[in-house]
């Protein structure tokens, strides 16, 4: 049995289900500035590029949900997936999914999107396990702030390396899907690192170090 951790944007689903999220907030009731979704595609484009200033993307991203209460965001959310992330489920990928499970492998999926989101899509695609970006919580909303490690970049390695150890599996026999550069850290760590539809820096890398590529297109 071993431990197997997917990415979730452009890996698992097809589209970024926090960019998707920031779309359907607009198009909502919710109040969001004028300008939500260009500086979001510009806060998009910084992680693209690997210079995301993660803190000041999820305040920003967050801010149209610091008015509602726990049951309303879940109630959101729930929609949200009903709604968009139906429609972004790839049917590769929840076959691959299957694969793993069928084997008996633990599966997890790790990104670094806000743990509101990841956590609910995770239960959608059958997962029971899930590591985001832990949001602070006060008096039953959401503040804006991080929580401990985030799940990016390195943060990624020292999460799932925590989760593994507290679950009592060994990395050395652990597979990563990913299809981005940003996720360099854990693939190196990954004993089976495999990339997913890769942006152009990954498949550069993975084509240089003899990983797997495939895609779930």
């Amino acid at each position: 049995m071993a431990l197997a951790f997917f990415d979730l944007d452009n890996t698992l689903v097809a589209g970024d289900t926090a960019q998707a999220f920031s779309e359907y907030m607009t198009a909502s009731q919710l109040s969001t500035p004028d300008d939500f979704l260009e500086v979001n595609l510009a806060y998009m484009e910084d992680y693209d590029n690997g210079v995301l200033d993660l803190d000041k993307y999820m305040r920003y991203t967050l801010s149209p949900l610091f008015h509602l209460n726990s049951d309303e965001l879940d109630a959101f959310i729930k929609t949200f997936i009903s709604d968009v992330i139906v429609d972004m489920t790839l049917p590769k990928a929840n076959a691959l999914l299957k694969k793993h499970h069928d084997a008996g492998d633990e599966v997890v999926i790790i990104s670094a999107t806000g743990i509101h989101l990841v956590a609910p899509i995770a239960h959608h695609l059958g997962v029971k396990h899930a590591l985001g970006i832990d949001i602070e919580i006060k008096d039953g909303h959401i503040t804006g702030e991080l929580v401990g490690t985030p799940t990016f970049r390195e943060g990624k390695v020292i999460r799932a390396e925590q989760w593994a150890k507290e679950h009592g599996f060994p990395m050395e026999d652990t597979y990563f899907y990913s299809d981005s550069h940003n996720d360099l850290p854990l693939l190196e760590k990954a004993h089976y690192p495999i990339a997913v539809d890769p942006d152009p820096i990954l498949e550069k890398t993975a084509k240089e170090r003899n990983w797997q590529i495939i895609s779930l297109r």
